[in-house]
């Protein structure tokens, strides 16, 4: 029994002692908080800042979609032929101009050879035809011919003139005869010359130059179309862009049937999303839309609105809407996800701080402004926000307040600072 009360004496004792020491702790712990909230509240911290101002406030609405080649280029021969020899693949990248296949010329060079022996037998004959002399005879008789016209209007003339004196008294009967007698004569001769070049053209035939050249003409011309089927044995691509198909071998036949290549354009993309008929009145055709491609870590890119359909899907009810992408470094792939961001909601003059000013806890939103190089915590209430900044509809936020961008965890209201640029 006694044993047992020593025992119980015991166990009080140490009760009281872990109770004191407890109490040491708590006064101490107690001390050094005081010590560093009265530490804190004197040392002066640097805080960055950004001024809460009226603006416009836009949000929006995410559409997730695909990637699609702006523009998908077939090219076939015009007439097919065996390949001989093939220069691209799949995947392969092209410029405007570059050679992507060539068929086979052997025929037609041969062709080429004959036509142009065919040029040089037409044109020996045309030289033939006006070293004969003919053809100087027809230009002097056309000389003739010309110079009895000129007479004959002369003459013409002459006789009008002494006409209309001789009606008038003013010449004698003898003056008109002679007049009369010198028309005669002048018609005479240019009929004659009329008649002689007409004989001279005729007695030339098909021997004339006229036809000759035109045998050189003809020969030229199929020459001509010859090289110009040379020149399509060679194709080359319309566009710059990606091989993405190749139905063509070395040795074969091309075929009529499908596309020998395939190119896609790749200077710019599509994005493609169908969106409801209530997005139809907030975009436009060239308006600047953000887009973001997740494969690419997230890559924001701004596009532009190319083609709003006119009608709905049957099926959904939705439009399909293209936002054009430039792709000049060539990242973007048909088939890509992409996530466009289109227009929702919009007010103009509202109250707005950056997003990271806005502070939450316990549910309420709390700005961290600066008043008198004084931390000043300020329960606010929110409106609309985007990727940027949000709107605060509370009254006590005014335009120009300095509000505290980073580090308010570590402030306490009331806490002095200094702002730095």
């Amino acid at each position: 029994m006694k044993f047992s009360v020593l025992k119980s004496k015991k166990n009080i004792v140490k009760i009281v002692v872990v109770l004191l020491v407890v109490l040491m702790v708590a006064a101490i712990v107690h001390n050094v908080i005081k010590n560093k909230k009265v530490e804190s509240q004197n040392k002066i911290q640097n805080v960055n800042v950004a001024e809460a101002k009226l603006d416009s406030l836009t949000t929006t609405v995410d559409y997730s979609g695909k990637l699609n080649s702006d523009k998908d280029v077939s090219i076939s021969p015009k007439t097919p032929g065996k390949v001989k020899d093939l220069n691209v693949k799949v995947g392969s990248t092209v410029k405007a101009g570059d050679i992507l296949f060539t068929l086979d010329s052997t025929s037609l060079q041969a062709q080429l050879q004959q036509q142009q022996a065919s040029i040089q037998s037409a044109k020996a004959n045309l030289d033939k035809t006006k070293s004969s002399g003919v053809e100087q005879q027809i230009v002097q008789q056309q000389q003739a011919l010309n110079t009895a016209q000129i007479n004959y209007n002369d003459a013409k003339n002459s006789y009008n003139r002494q006409q209309s004196l001789y009606s008038a008294g003013a010449a004698p009967k003898q003056d008109l005869d002679n007049a009369t007698t010198k028309l005669e004569n002048a018609e005479a001769s240019l009929s004659a010359a009329q008649q002689n070049l007409d004989l001279t053209r005729q007695k030339v035939g098909p021997q004339s130059v006229e036809v000759a050249q035109a045998q050189v003409n003809q020969a030229q011309a199929g020459l001509k179309s010859i090289q110009s089927q040379i020149d399509d044995t060679v194709i080359k691509s319309p566009i710059s862009g990606v091989v993405s198909a190749v139905n063509i071998h070395q040795g074969e036949i091309t075929s009529g049937a499908q596309a020998s290549v395939t190119i896609v354009n790749s200077s710019s993309i599509m994005a493609e999303v169908n969106v409801p008929d209530s997005m139809l009145s907030k975009i436009k055709v060239g308006q600047s839309i953000p887009v973001t491609i997740p494969s690419l870590s997230g890559k924001k890119l701004t596009g532009t609105i190319d083609t709003i359909t006119p009608n709905a899907d049957s099926k959904t009810q939705q439009y399909l809407i293209k936002v054009r992408i430039s792709n000049s470094d060539a990242r973007l792939t048909s088939g890509m996800y992409s996530k466009v961001s289109f227009p929702d909601q919009v007010k103009n003059n509202v109250m707005t701080v950056p997003n990271e000013t806005v502070k939450i806890e316990n549910g309420v939103p709390y700005l961290f402004a600066v008043r008198s190089n004084k931390v000043k915590k300020i329960a606010v209430t929110t409106g609309l926000s985007n990727d940027k900044v949000t709107e605060i509809t509370s009254s006590n936020i005014e335009a120009g307040d300095k509000i505290i961008t980073s580090g308010q965890t570590f402030l306490n209201n009331g806490d002095k600072v200094k702002v730095i640029d």
